[in-house]
């Protein structure tokens, strides 16, 4: 393929996937796509773009329809041939055009010499000198509230309360009536529904009907009492949490917009306070069809839904949204002149305030988000910010470039102040395995501590000079990597047809990890595998069937999570006599949904009381 940073005309993905597979392995070695981005197709938010025209049970990246593969793409290529490069700057308003375009000749710019806009236009707002006193804001006071010690069901129904699995109920039944089906779905079938996905996620199965078969190998009783295998399936060909009757047109995530939105105000509701905020991207794994999928190289899932995220330092998700696209209104706003990465950082910083406006914050975020004019916006809003950014957006910033501070010992580092009317930023460079470039308005280089390195060349430990927001930013800024690591440990592992249904098992996931953040808090001990199989186990045997008539089974299973919910406990006569599961006597009443032989009076209670 000649020339592939040389393109003018906008490709579409068929076009695209014919050039890659005709490439050599010199052209391909030499021609590299850092991203490539599906637009949507005119036909994004029709009825019949709902399905995978893949097989339930199998992954594959190949089953795309003809309106999605004539559909245009955005790319942006790195020829590693020369030392030039394709780039875009994600903080101008270059953003609002497709990078297919940019991708011309006209934007093939060499790596330093040329500033970018956002030089271009920070150079004339901002003064740079070596000495300058940085913004002094106002202390974060942690407030004090009472501690409460919630079970592991009651912490996930925080988020998964009756209001969202009554919204999940009354839709997945107007859509069965709809396709001329019963509407008889139940409030407790979705809960137990519910608790077969989140058990999915630590016990998996390859395909999802073997949780029913009747095999010592693959066959569990618990989802098995629960709910038949039929009925599951029904729920889930017909699971809805809107009115597709009412969808909005620009928003391509209508159909789970309502469960979105009441999830985004129970996260921010229970957040607990923290004084620090990160802002990162998430991928939610997915490979069917959808005109918002993209492909992320470098990334440990690189096909699926991407996702702004703003989590605490430990990984409580507070906020989270869907990206859309650069032109989406959902991704524009108020913030179009900013750019895609600082408008994104606002959003979350308009959320966060407005829900506790007398508090302060310190928001971490890496070089996609950070620009100078986004620290400056910040500082006149009151929020402390750290960030690494990317040097092209740096201006005619004094300190030494990248290639001649490499040069140099390991561990050293140049600073300078950046001043305007509004604020005073601090940006320095620092020398490790590469140079990093940071930006703060509220912390700088000192104290300067030293940590521990190996070197190649010596053979041994060193010791080098590290400033202090450069430590203060590797502290802060991990929590939605930790909270993407703690939902892909026990991902909802059933796989649906719909190109919704991993966004809502998605919500499952982060409802349970947030959960499990707030029990760590209260100074619980469960770890992330036992919080979730309480949840799941306690979900089932509280909304399970009613068992069938006849003689009842003995119980195996030893209730340790529902026995103790103080819900649906009910004493019913047997007509043949068991032992009580308390004081070991014959008896002739047990619990109806333990299936424990119990005595009415003191046992009955004895045995219901932690």
């Amino acid at each position: 393929m000649d020339n592939w940073s040389y393109w003018h005309k906008p490709l579409s993905l068929h076009d695209l996937l014919l050039e890659v597979e005709n490439l050599d392995v010199d052209e391909a070695d030499n021609h590299t796509p850092v991203d490539i981005v599906l637009l949507p197709p005119e036909t994004a938010n029709e009825d019949h773009t709902d399905e995978d025209s893949g097989d339930e049970e199998s992954v594959q990246i190949s089953n795309l329809p003809g309106s999605q593969l004539r559909a245009p793409v955005e790319i942006m290529c790195r020829d590693t041939g020369t030392s030039e490069t394709v780039a875009t700057d994600l903080n101008s308003d270059d953003d609002d055009v497709p990078l297919s375009i940019l991708c011309g000749r006209s934007t093939y710019i060499a790596p330093r010499e040329e500033s970018s806009s956002e030089s271009a236009t920070t150079a004339k707002n901002f003064v740079w000198n070596q000495n300058a006193t940085l913004h002094t804001f106002q202390h974060f006071i942690k407030p004090i509230g009472p501690e409460h010690s919630n079970t592991p069901l009651e912490l996930f129904q925080l988020f998964f309360d009756k209001e969202v699995m009554n919204l999940l109920c009354f839709h997945t039944n107007n859509y069965a009536k709809y396709n001329n089906s019963p509407g008889d779905i139940t409030v407790d079938e979705i809960y137990c529904f519910v608790g077969a996905l989140i058990l999915s996620g630590y016990v998996r199965l390859p395909k999802r009907f073997m949780y029913w078969e009747i095999a010592d190998d693959c066959h569990n009783n618990l989802i098995a009492t629960a709910i038949s295998r039929d009925r599951f399936t029904y729920i889930m060909k017909n699971l809805h949490c809107c009115d597709n009757n009412f969808l909005n047109a620009s928003d391509k995530f209508a159909k789970v917009r309502p469960l979105f939105n009441s999830l985004n105000e129970r996260f921010l509701e229970f957040c607990p306070s923290e004084e620090t905020y990160c802002v990162d991207e998430a991928m939610i794994p997915y490979y069917g069809r959808h005109p918002t999928k993209q492909f992320i190289r470098g990334k440990p899932i690189r096909w699926g839904y991407k996702f702004w995220v703003g989590a605490t330092r430990l990984g409580y998700v507070t906020w989270f949204e869907p990206y859309q696209g650069a032109l989406s209104e959902h991704n524009v706003n108020s913030y179009k002149g900013l750019g895609l990465g600082p408008g994104v950082v606002l959003r979350f910083t308009d959320v966060i305030q407005k829900s506790k406006p007398l508090m302060t914050f310190h928001l971490y975020f890496d070089n996609f988000f950070t620009t100078l004019s986004l620290l400056d916006i910040l500082s006149q809003r009151g929020i402390r910010g750290t960030g690494t950014v990317r040097e092209n957006r740096l201006g005619v910033c004094p300190i030494s470039s990248s290639n001649n501070l490499k040069k140099g010992p390991r561990g050293k580092f140049e600073f300078a102040y950046a001043t305007s009317p509004t604020s005073t930023l601090f940006v320095c460079k620092w020398n490790d395995n590469n140079v990093v470039s940071v930006v703060s308005n509220t912390s700088s280089a000192e104290p300067v501590r030293q940590v521990k390195r190996y070197s190649q060349k010596e053979k041994k430990n060193i010791q080098i000079d590290q400033p202090d927001l450069i430590k203060s930013y590797n502290s802060n800024m991990g929590g939605v990597d930790r909270s993407d690591q703690n939902i892909g440990l026990y991902r909802v592992s059933i796989r649906g047809k719909k190109w919704y249904f991993p966004l809502i098992s998605h919500s499952v996931d982060m409802s349970i990890q947030n959960a499990w953040q707030l029990h760590r808090i209260q100074g619980g001990k469960m770890d992330q595998l036992s919080f979730r199989k309480a949840i799941a186990t306690n979900i089932l045997e509280t909304h399970r069937r009613p068992p069938k008539r006849g003689r009842p089974r003995s119980s195996n299973n030893a209730h340790a999570y529902s026995r103790f919910d103080r819900v649906d406990h009910v004493i019913v006569y047997q007509e043949m006599q068991t032992r009580c599961g308390q004081c070991h006597k014959k008896v002739q009443f047990r619990c109806e949904k333990c299936n424990i032989g119990l005595h009415p009076k003191q046992c009955f209670k004895d045995y219901h009381i932690q």
